[in-house]
């Protein structure tokens, strides 16, 4: 649970940056928990929504996914700068929280704020089920990985963790099939419908 100090942290952050802010959890544990079509959903949502500022967080090893944005003043980059703490207290206040299975997600599933899951090793029986105001995504049925969901603990005890985790064919992308094949219009679609209903609340 935050405490009164974080709390009021993150409110100020949330004020200071962007009307709607989407709180962005850029990697998990391991290789397959890492969604590969970040960069051109952010540049859709920087194109179409100008109030909404992206904030991305995780750790040192992030730092790499969020090369390219650094001009961008509406995409605030703190990876590595981040507590696990800070980020948890401001997903409390975030219009949005996206990422992969991480810890993070984990921690936010049964907050009233709106999330976007990529669902890697789970399904949505035995992860997301019962999460409150959540959209789960995964590879659309026949296509991609063709163990999904695999129920399994990739790169554990020393273990490569690609042994057992087939990867998209591409030496430019090194990402998990299953993380690959849900695709920039899925998620973009997603957020479209979160974005496009709080802004009906609101008014």
């Amino acid at each position: 649970y935050s405490t009164q100090d974080e709390r009021a942290w993150a409110r100020k952050k949330a004020q200071q940056w962007g009307k709607r802010n989407i709180l962005w959890s850029l990697a998990g544990s391991s290789g397959h928990k890492v969604w590969p079509h970040l960069d051109a959903v952010i540049a859709g949502l920087m194109l179409t929504y100008q109030d909404v500022h992206v904030v991305l967080v995780g750790d040192e090893f992030c730092r790499v996914l969020e090369a390219g944005w650094e001009n961008e003043p509406r995409v605030h980059r703190q990876c590595g700068k981040w507590s696990i703490r800070e980020s948890m207290a401001f997903a409390e206040v975030a219009d949005l929280i996206i990422g992969t299975e991480t810890g993070l997600l984990n921690a936010a599933g049964m907050m009233d704020t709106p999330k976007i899951i990529t669902l890697s090793h789970s399904s949505q029986e035995n992860l997301t089920k019962h999460w409150v105001n959540t959209i789960a995504l995964e590879q659309p049925e026949g296509v991609g990985c063709p163990k999904h969901p695999c129920h399994q603990l990739h790169g554990a005890e020393g273990h490569d963790p690609w042994e057992d985790c087939p990867q998209y064919a591409d030496e430019n992308i090194k990402a998990a099939q299953c993380q690959y094949h849900v695709d920039a219009q899925m998620m973009y679609d997603a957020i479209d419908q979160v974005l496009s209903r709080r802004l009906k609340q609101a008014a």
